[in-house]
């Protein structure tokens, strides 16, 4: 049996009052990140690929 793992690291930062947050999201050999300014998603990367950003709910669909 295949076993799963699951790595999430966070980080923020607050530059001239805007707010960037990038996690970085390790998952059964697939590497994806999410980065977000003042809480809106900006850009997601699978494997480095940069997926093209729509709504939140059109890339979560993607993703799931």
């Amino acid at each position: 049996m295949g076993s799963n793992f699951r790595s999430v690291s966070t980080s923020t930062r607050i530059v001239n009052g805007k707010s960037t947050t990038t996690k970085k999201i390790k998952e059964n050999g697939t590497e994806r990140i999410e980065i977000e300014e003042d809480g809106v998603l900006k850009s997601v990367l699978i494997n480095g690929k940069k997926l093209n950003t729509g709504s939140r709910e059109k890339i979560l669909n993607i993703l799931f």
